[in-house]
C-alpha cells in the first residue's frame, strides 16, 4: 500500500499500543479501540478496562496526541490502514473485534475490511452511515473547530480556557476531520460480512439518531442497533459504559444478541 515505508520509518512511537497490560495471561481475542476525532485511545479506556483478562486490547494512537503528543498532527487514510497491516496483522492472529467512535466508527469499518477473516465483529459508535452528511465536516476554520467542542461536549473547560492547549486541540481536531472526511469517500459502497453493533446517544448534538438503521446497509451479516440515553459521549457515562462494555464482551465472545 502506498506510504507504508513512509509510515513506518517516521513512526517514534507505534501506532498500535496495548492499552492495558495483560500479564501472564495469554490473550485469545483482541479488541482494536479507534478513537473519535482530537483524542487518543486512551479516552476510551474506562469502557474497555473490565474486559477479561484474555482480550488484548490495542489502540490507535494517531500523530498529536498521548504518546505522540510531540508530532505534527495529521495523517492519511492509507497510513491508518498501513499500521494495522504492519502492527496488527503482524502480530500472532487472534480472532479481532475493531471498535470505533465517531471518526474512529469509519475507521474501524475500513480496518474490518482489511483484516479480513480475523475481524470477527465491528462495533461502530457515534456515527452516521454511508452517504448521510456528517456534522464535523463542515468545520473549516479555528472558530468552527472551538463551537465543535464545545458543542461535542468531552472537552475539559480548562482545555478551552488555555490559549496554547486549545490550539493544540483544534489543531489536532481539524486534522483528524480532515481524515473524517478521506474515511467518508465512498463509504456508501462499504460492505463488511460480520455482525455490526451500532450505538448512539439520543440526545448527540453532532450525530442524529435517526440515519442509525441505515448501517444494516453496510454488512451481509446481522445488524443491531441500540439507542443510549445521552449526548456524543454516552458511552462514556457511568449509567451507560457497563452496557456498553457488555456489547463488546458479547461481541468477542461470538454472540449476537
Amino acid at each position: 500500500m502506498v506510504g507504508s515505508r513512509a509510515a513506518a520509518d517516521t513512526r517514534a512511537v507505534p501506532w498500535w499500543p496495548l492499552l492495558r497490560p495483560h500479564g501472564d495471561v495469554e490473550p485469545r481475542v483482541r479488541l482494536l479501540v479507534f478513537p473519535h476525532s482530537g483524542s487518543g485511545p486512551g479516552t476510551l479506556y474506562p469502557v474497555v478496562e473490565a474486559l477479561p483478562a484474555h482480550v488484548e486490547v490495542l489502540g490507535l494512537s494517531l500523530p498529536g496526541r498521548e504518546r505522540r503528543f510531540g508530532e505534527p498532527p495529521g495523517c492519511r487514510l492509507d497510513q491508518v490502514l498501513d499500521s494495522v497491516s504492519d502492527e496488527v496483522l503482524g502480530r500472532d492472529p487472534l480472532p479481532t473485534v475493531v471498535f470505533g467512535h465517531s471518526l474512529g466508527a469509519l475507521l474501524a469499518t475500513r480496518a474490518a475490511l482489511l483484516l479480513g477473516g480475523q475481524c470477527r465483529a465491528a462495533v461502530v459508535s457515534g456515527q452516521v452511515p454511508g452517504g448521510a452528511p456528517r456534522r464535523a465536516h463542515a468545520t473549516a476554520t479555528h472558530e468552527d473547530a472551538v463551537r465543535l467542542l464545545r458543542e461535542g461536549g468531552g472537552t475539559p473547560e480548562w482545555v478551552l480556557r488555555d490559549p496554547d492547549m486549545l490550539a493544540h486541540v483544534t489543531g489536532v481536531l481539524r486534522a483528524d476531520i480532515a481524515l473524517s472526511r478521506e474515511a467518508a469517500v465512498g463509504f456508501g459502497d462499504v460492505r463488511l460480512d460480520v455482525p455490526l453493533h451500532v450505538l448512539g446517544g439520543t440526545a448527540d448534538p453532532l450525530v442524529p439518531v435517526e440515519p442509525l438503521d441505515g448501517w444494516a446497509a453496510h454488512t451481509t451479516g446481522p445488524c443491531r442497533v441500540r439507542r443510549f440515553a445521552g449526548d456524543h459521549f454516552f458511552l462514556l457515562a457511568q449509567e451507560n459504559k457497563g452496557e456498553v462494555g457488555d456489547i463488546l464482551r458479547r461481541a468477542l465472545d461470538g454472540e449476537f444478541r
